[in-house]
Protein backbone atom coordinates (compact mmCIF):
# COMPACT_ATOMS: atom_id res chain seq x y z
CA UNK A 1 0.00 0.00 0.00
CA UNK A 2 2.89 2.32 0.79
CA UNK A 3 4.42 1.69 -2.64
CA UNK A 4 1.14 2.58 -4.36
CA UNK A 5 1.21 6.01 -2.71
CA UNK A 6 4.80 6.52 -3.87
CA UNK A 7 3.92 5.51 -7.43
CA UNK A 8 0.90 7.81 -7.48
CA UNK A 9 3.02 10.71 -6.19
CA UNK A 10 5.59 10.15 -8.94
CA UNK A 11 2.78 9.89 -11.48
CA UNK A 12 1.30 13.22 -10.37
CA UNK A 13 4.64 15.03 -10.28
CA UNK A 14 6.40 13.68 -13.36
CA UNK A 15 3.73 11.94 -15.41
CA UNK A 16 3.85 8.53 -17.08
CA UNK A 17 7.32 9.04 -18.54
CA UNK A 18 8.76 9.80 -15.10
CA UNK A 19 7.07 6.74 -13.67
CA UNK A 20 8.53 4.52 -16.38
CA UNK A 21 12.02 5.98 -15.79
CA UNK A 22 11.89 5.55 -12.00
CA UNK A 23 9.90 2.33 -11.62
CA UNK A 24 9.98 0.50 -14.91
CA UNK A 25 7.43 -0.57 -17.49
CA UNK A 26 5.73 -3.33 -15.45
CA UNK A 27 4.75 -0.87 -12.72
CA UNK A 28 3.44 1.66 -15.24
CA UNK A 29 1.43 -1.02 -17.05
CA UNK A 30 0.09 -2.35 -13.75
CA UNK A 31 -1.06 1.10 -12.62
CA UNK A 32 -2.64 1.79 -16.00
CA UNK A 33 -4.60 -1.46 -15.83
CA UNK A 34 -5.58 -0.77 -12.20
CA UNK A 35 -7.00 2.67 -13.04
CA UNK A 36 -8.67 1.31 -16.18
CA UNK A 37 -10.47 -1.43 -14.23
CA UNK A 38 -11.35 1.03 -11.48
CA UNK A 39 -13.00 3.34 -14.01
CA UNK A 40 -14.79 0.50 -15.75
CA UNK A 41 -16.06 -0.78 -12.41
CA UNK A 42 -17.55 2.62 -11.59
CA UNK A 43 -19.21 2.76 -14.99
CA UNK A 44 -20.58 -0.73 -14.55
CA UNK A 45 -21.92 0.07 -11.08
CA UNK A 46 -23.54 3.30 -12.21
CA UNK A 47 -25.09 1.79 -15.33
CA UNK A 48 -26.07 -1.46 -13.58
CA UNK A 49 -27.53 0.44 -10.64
CA UNK A 50 -29.53 2.64 -12.98
CA UNK A 51 -30.88 -0.44 -14.76
CA UNK A 52 -31.87 -2.05 -11.46
CA UNK A 53 -33.79 1.03 -10.30
CA UNK A 54 -35.65 1.72 -13.56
Amino acid sequence: MKQLKVYRAVLKEEGWSGLVKKSGKPVAIGLFIFFLFKGLLWLFLLYGGFELIF
